[in-house]
């Protein structure tokens, strides 16, 4: 399987990357590099992808995942509310960026089995981000060996919170970039941004493929059939704004791509293993849960 292939450089006298971007939108190719990252949305929502996984994100999404592991985080221009709607705080750092020797110490056994846990990709549900956040702001402040110190107390304070993984399988990608799976995706996010419906074989022909020559590279590609991959990001959109508005669940189903609100309904069914309604009232009782502690 092929993806972009993105190199990282670490400045002068670091050994490890931080990133904080601020913009209108986060958009990226859907690609890979060698370092883990480690990525948390300070603002903005829309559809994260890690590995075969497709799922919503919103503000105080923590994820980390392992060297080139695919990923992609999507969001859209019509969500946005100015130019710096969207505020993504990153950390990418070589698996041995510390020496290897101190990984195969047992004091940080519990580090190096995240590290491997994380080829999946690793969610840490609200409770963990929050406790661990604190010390990745600081990160962002430090500077030499108080960098490096702080990633390591970081990564040990993560080692022994909840997390989730993401990905069912873990995916070993080609190094060499796939173009003609990037101009496909992008193809796909917007048309599906523009509320419009996206054929088969309109997406073959972006590849310059026949549909059915299309059908069997985008599933050899990304482990999922083209409508699979299709209707699992207009879900993952439908989850998103079930979960932050109070919107009629009607108009949130047509407006992520669904004709009808029955269709909608069976897939969502399917999908979360509940309806689009007690999904909603699942972040109702977690509001109302921290209202009150």
């Amino acid at each position: 399987m092929k993806f972009h292939f993105e190199t990282i450089l670490p400045g002068p006298g670091e050994s490890f990357v931080t990133e904080e971007m601020v913009a209108p939108t986060l958009d990226c190719v859907y690609h890979i590099h060698p370092e883990c990252e480690l990525t948390w949305i300070e603002s903005g929502f829309g559809s994260r992808f890690i590995g075969d996984s497709i799922e919503p994100f919103s503000a105080g999404d923590l994820v980390l995942i392992g060297g080139s592991v695919p990923h992609h985080y999507l969001t859209l221009e019509s969500d946005s509310t100015g130019p710096e709607w969207s505020r993504t705080r990153v950390v990418k750092f070589a698996p041995a960026f510390c020496g290897r020797t101190l990984l195969e110490l047992p004091e940080f056994e519990a580090v190096a089995r995240m590290l491997q846990e994380a080829a999946r990709g690793l969610h840490f549900p609200e409770e963990s981000a929050r406790e661990a956040v604190p010390l990745l702001q600081k990160l962002f402040r430090e500077h030499g060996a108080r960098r490096l110190l702080t990633l390591l107390e970081l990564l040990e304070r993560l080692s022994r919170l909840p997390r989730r993984p993401l990905s069912g399988t873990v995916i070993e990608p080609e190094a060499a970039p796939d173009e003609r799976l990037n101009r496909v995706l992008q193809l796909i996010h917007r048309r599906l941004a523009q509320g419009r419906p996206i054929p088969l074989a309109e997406a073959a022909a972006e590849a310059c493929l026949t549909p059915t020559a299309f059908s069997r590279y985008f599933r050899r590609a990304t482990r999922k059939r083209f409508i699979d991959y299709v209707t699992e990001l207009k879900l993952s959109r439908a989850a998103g704004e079930l979960a932050r508005s109070d919107r009629p669940i009607v108009e949130i189903a047509f407006e992520s791509g669904f004709s009808n609100l029955s269709n909608f309904n069976r897939q969502f069914q399917n999908s979360r293993k509940m309806t689009p309604r007690a999904y909603r009232n699942s972040f109702r009782r977690i509001d109302l849960h921290h209202a009150d502690s």
